[in-house]
């Protein structure tokens, strides 16, 4: 899901987008792999993070939940048990490689589960479509996320929750999503095979992430920071240039 979200085959791509939003002030480095799940973070996180001598992290997305509530053992046992996920979420945040950089960190909720979608898609690949993950799965882990958050007082961008409002789901109705309701048409607008986004779908995420950051860090306006480096004639434009005097955003 972060690892394709830079991908603009068919349309809107959040990380591109995200990338435009902050161009010449901060750099967007995708570091999402594929079929990773919080165990597999772990063993790879002081890999794939700079050291604070090569360069300073002043945000970080934490954005697990899909693979790590899987159901399926094949072709990959990703499935976490989800006290297990609780505890790799905290010790993601703590981690040292994590620490050195003093981030501003965001969690991310996984999205819902379209069931319809992903047993047509499991049935296509020869999976087993008795396996397939459940929307109530992605809840429970949804709803983990936001708690490590509240208990490690970490912002979280709740994409689980703004999907299902746009669902129409109420509280105590049959989730969205769920093959007893059938398969829900807003979801499937919004996930591409059950499981993974659509352009709408990074698109939704995107203006929810934007929210956010402007929210709690008005310091880093999208669109609108000063650029980190100027040359004496954009200087002199001063409040007028189009770093910070633009239309976007």
């Amino acid at each position: 899901i972060t690892q394709g979200s830079y991908n603009q085959a068919s349309g809107f791509a959040l990380g591109a987008e995200l990338q435009t939003a902050y161009v010449r002030r901060l750099d967007v480095i995708n570091r999402g792999f594929s079929g990773y799940n919080t165990d597999n973070a772990l063993t790879v996180l002081d890999k794939i993070l700079p050291t604070p001598q090569q360069a300073r992290i002043k945000f970080l997305t934490v954005w697990f939940g899909a693979n790590d509530c899987a159901r399926a053992k094949k072709p990959l046992d990703q499935n976490v048990p989800i006290e297990r996920f609780r505890s790799n979420l905290k010790a993601i945040v703590t981690h040292p490689a994590v620490v050195a950089h003093a981030p501003n960190i965001i969690f991310l909720t996984q999205p819902p589960i379209e069931e319809t979608m992903l047993t047509d898609t499991a049935h296509q690949l020869g999976w087993d479509t008795t396996k397939v993950s459940q929307v109530a799965d992605s809840q429970k882990y949804a709803n983990v996320v936001k708690e490590v958050g509240q208990e490690e007082g970490i912002v979280v961008v709740d994409v689980w929750s703004k999907f299902m409002e746009l669902a129409g789901w109420q509280e105590g109705a049959i989730l969205p999503g769920a093959k007893e309701g059938g398969k829900n048409d807003i979801l499937s607008s919004l996930l591409s095979d059950g499981l993974h986004l659509t352009s709408k779908g990074y698109k939704v995420i995107f203006e929810e992430l934007l929210e956010t950051l402007k929210a709690n860090w008005p310091e880093y306006p999208p669109y609108k920071m000063p650029y980190e480096v100027k040359i004496d004639w954009e200087i002199a434009f001063g409040d007028q240039y189009w770093d910070v005097n633009n239309l976007s955003g």
